[in-house]
């Protein structure tokens, strides 16, 4: 299984409520980048910083779901752009936009560095990817 299709298989187990699947695949020391124009911007380290970064997402706008709207792998890279969307039950807080998410992985196969972007030719760039045609 390639990269790409392990990334889709785990946007939908995380569809699916399935986080376990996802952190299987991280790197127990991996680290995840917010993206850097995000007013709550952060960097979060190992699985139990994640999981605290997910959990306020959560209580913020309910389980987030991921729809793949492109996908591009390169050697030990894959960027995807997915639709983001939740709606928080207590809060009534929506969310509904479009992230770019970029996995690196180890050499055991492993994610070990997610940076996220609003801008898909900044994640372009962050991958070592060719900018997508204008």
């Amino acid at each position: 299984m390639g990269y790409g299709n392990l990334i889709r298989t785990g946007y939908e187990a995380w569809n699916g409520g399935d986080r376990s699947f996802v952190l299987q695949h991280l790197s127990p020391d991996v680290v995840w980048v917010t993206p850097p124009d995000d007013p709550d911007q952060g960097v979060f380290r190992g699985h139990d910083a994640i999981k605290g970064f997910w959990d306020q997402w959560r209580a913020n706008v309910g389980q987030l779901r991921f729809e793949v709207e492109d996908m591009a792998e390169t050697g030990d890279r894959v960027l995807a752009v997915v639709k983001r969307s939740g709606v928080g039950r207590q809060s009534g807080l929506e969310v509904s936009d479009v992230v770019c998410q970029v996995f690196f992985f180890d050499e055991d196969g492993q994610c070990s560095l997610v940076r996220e972007f609003y801008d898909r030719k900044a994640a372009s760039a962050a991958a070592g990817m060719a900018p997508p045609p204008p």
